[in-house]
C-alpha cells in the first residue's frame, strides 16, 4: 500500500485552504502534519477522504487515483478516517458506533479486535451499551478511533484525535499504531501541538495551506 499525493489543491470558499501539497506515505511508514488551527490541516485530510473536492491535483492509493471519489469508495479501498469533530451517531450505543463501518458491508469486525480495544482502554467495556451523546469527549474520541480501526484498515488517517486524550491513552494508541506499522500498515496523522508526533517516521508542516518536511528519521 502506497499513498501518493500530487500537488494538491483545495479551496473553501475563497480561501485556498490547501495549495500544491505533495507527498507521499509508504507502507509501514507514518507521517504527521502540524500546524496552527486554519492551516490546512483538515481540508487536506477531508480532500483525501473525498469529503471536500480537490480542485487540482491527484491523489493515489497504489497506483489507483482516488482523487475525489465518494467516502464510501475510498473507505472500501481500506482507508480509515477519525474526523476531529469524531462525528458520532449520538443515540447509538458506543459499541454501535464502532461496528459501523462493518454495516452492510461483507466485512466483519476482525477477530479479536474488540479484545484489542479493552487491551488499549480496559475501561472501554463499561461503555460498550452507553449512548455515546452521554460519554465525555476523550471517550468520543476513543469511539471515533475504535470505529476506524474496526475494519483494520490499511491506511488511517487521524485528524488531531491525541489533543482530548489522556497521556496514557495518546501512549497506548502511538504503541499500537507503531505495532500495526510493522505490519505494512500506514498511517497519516495531524496535530497543532508537535510534541504528540516526536516519534513518526516523517513530520511535515503546514503553514496557510503550504507543506514544508521538518523531519525525516
Amino acid at each position: 500500500m502506497k499513498l501518493k499525493v500530487e500537488n494538491v489543491n483545495i479551496f473553501r470558499g475563497y480561501v485556498h485552504a490547501c495549495k500544491d501539497v505533495s507527498f507521499e506515505c509508504k507502507e509501514g511508514e507514518i507521517i504527521g502534519i502540524v500546524g496552527p488551527n486554519g492551516a490546512g490541516k483538515t481540508s487536506l485530510l477531508q480532500g483525501l477522504m473525498g469529503l471536500v473536492p480537490i480542485q487540482s491535483g491527484h491523489v493515489y492509493l497504489n497506483d489507483l487515483e482516488i482523487t475525489n471519489l465518494p467516502p464510501y469508495k475510498i473507505a472500501r479501498l481500506g482507508v480509515g478516517y477519525v474526523p476531529e469533530d469524531r462525528r458520532l451517531f449520538g443515540d447509538l450505543t458506543v459499541k454501535e458506533n464502532i461496528l459501523l463501518p462493518c454495516w452492510g458491508k461483507k466485512v466483519k469486525v476482525e477477530e479479536g479486535m474488540f479484545s484489542v480495544f479493552e487491551e488499549l482502554f480496559p475501561k472501554i467495556k463499561e461503555l460498550y451499551n452507553k449512548r455515546s451523546m452521554y460519554c465525555s469527549g476523550g471517550e468520543q474520541m476513543l469511539t471515533a478511533i475504535y470505529r476506524a480501526l474496526s475494519s483494520k484498515p490499511k491506511l488511517l488517517l487521524l485528524d488531531e484525535c491525541f489533543e482530548g486524550l489522556a497521556p496514557i491513552m495518546r501512549k497506548n494508541i502511538r504503541d499500537y499504531l507503531l505495532k500495526e506499522k510493522s505490519k505494512g500498515m500506514l498511517a497519516v496523522l495531524t496535530e497543532s501541538n508537535p510534541n504528540f508526533l516526536t516519534w513518526v517516521d516523517k513530520l511535515y508542516r503546514i503553514e496557510r495551506g503550504e507543506i514544508s518536511e521538518v523531519k525525516t528519521s
